[in-house]
This record gives structure tokens, C-alpha cells and sequence, in this order.
């Protein structure tokens, strides 16, 4: 199954007019999240159970189907370049306000275990301009995320 969605990403952001499937959408987000939550090289629990509440919550998933979600995020660590194809779908395939939900995922992430890293504070950053979003939109971004804290 994860084979299909990446071949169906890599035609995505190879120009394709195709529109994403939901289920697709679904996985680049979820993998940017498991992405934002290894950069500090702390992938904990309560992060990886943070990813599985946030998609479950954002994506209207029952608690097994945001689990599985969030397994197959987890393989994409195995796929060359898996984190680029992931922006480039999101950047390429969602609206303006999915980008934004995304990285208030994203910011919910990295504030779940109470500390935000350094690098995770960059890492945010980089990825925000990767997805066509500026630092204003990031800051409302961290500010829902503190607020649904």
C-alpha cells in the first residue's frame, strides 16, 4: 500500500494535473509530522501518541486508522528523499488553509512533550517556507497549537 501512495506522490510532483487523493494528503501530512518530531533526535512516545491524537482529531480518523496512519509515516523514514516528496505534495497539493493546518499539526507536534528544541524551532521554520507559508503564518500557526494545549 505505501509503495502505491508514493508512486502516486512522485507523479504529483513530477507536474501531473492529477488531483491528490485524500488518503495521500492524509500521508504527507502525517509523515511531516513524524519528520518534525525526529529532528531533535528525541522520537519519544508521547510525540509519536501526539501525532496519533492530532491526525485522529484533524483528519476524523478512529483511533486505529490514525495508528496505521501514522505507522506507515514512519516507513517513509526508510524511502530515499521521502521528506521532499512529502513538502513538495503539500506545497503542490493543498490549499493555502491545509498547508496552515498542517503546520499547526506540526507546531502541536513539537510542543507535546513540553520542550521545543532548537533545531525543531528552525526545522519548523524552513519547512513553513518549503510549503509556501511565511513567518507570520507560522506564528499564528505555534499560537493555535499553544492554545489547544
Amino acid at each position: 500500500m505505501l509503495d502505491k501512495i508514493i508512486e502516486k506522490l512522485k507523479k504529483s510532483t513530477a507536474g501531473s494535473s492529477a488531483p491528490v487523493a485524500p488518503e495521500t494528503k492524509r500521508l504527507a501530512a502525517a509523515a511531516l509530522l513524524v519528520e518534525a518530531a525526529r529532528r531533535d533526535n528525541d522520537f519519544a512516545a508521547d510525540e509519536r501518541a501526539a501525532i496519533t491524537r492530532v491526525v485522529g482529531e484533524n483528519f476524523k480518523l478512529s483511533a486505529e486508522d490514525a495508528k496505521t496512519l501514522v505507522d506507515l509515516a514512519e516507513q517513509r523514514q526508510k524511502i530515499p528523499y521521502g521528506e521532499s516528496i512529502f513538502t513538495r505534495t503539500v506545497a503542490g497539493s493543498f490549499t493555502v488553509d491545509e498547508r496552515k493546518d498542517v503546520l499547526r499539526m506540526i507546531w502541536e507536534v513539537a510542543l507535546a512533550d513540553g520542550h521545543l528544541d532548537h533545531l525543531e524551532d528552525v526545522m519548523i521554520a524552513r519547512l513553513a517556507s518549503e510549503i509556501g507559508l511565511d513567518k507570520a503564518a507560522s506564528e499564528a500557526a505555534r499560537k493555535a497549537a499553544e492554545a489547544k494545549r
